[in-house]
């Protein structure tokens, strides 16, 4: 229950950028062209980045997990309801860059666990 717990932690950065950042553009009252490229900016750039980096910072404190990638996987699909479609290559991109995130993580994660185990 408790690795559930800090699960959902972490996938609430998630939530922000595939979801409430694209409902806030639509209330904010920004120039057209200016929205549309901050949601281009957020659907190409932003969010493969923030999940990449939060899947990293998940896997360096608890390891591998497959399970925390498929989640953010089924969270991607939250963006049909702002978009109205789905896009599988997206969906790919944003699972593939959260299991890169997990293993470049993992690694990071056996390599503080070796230099603790030399230091004792």
């Amino acid at each position: 229950m408790k690795d559930r717990k800090n699960e959902f932690l972490f996938l609430l950065p998630l939530v922000f950028f595939y979801l409430v950042f694209d409902i806030l553009l639509i209330y904010l009252p920004l120039d057209s062209i200016v929205s549309k490229s901050l949601m281009v900016g957020n659907i190409l750039i932003f969010s493969p980045l923030v999940t990449l980096l939060v899947s990293l910072l998940y896997a360096v404190i608890y390891g591998f997990s497959l399970r925390f990638s498929i989640l953010v996987g089924l969270l991607f699909l939250l963006t049909i309801f702002i978009f109205g479609e789905w896009i599988p290559l997206y969906h790919l991109v944003y699972f593939l860059s959260s299991l890169t995130g997990n293993g470049l993580g993992h690694l990071f994660y056996h390599l503080r666990k070796n230099s603790r185990a030399r230091k004792m």
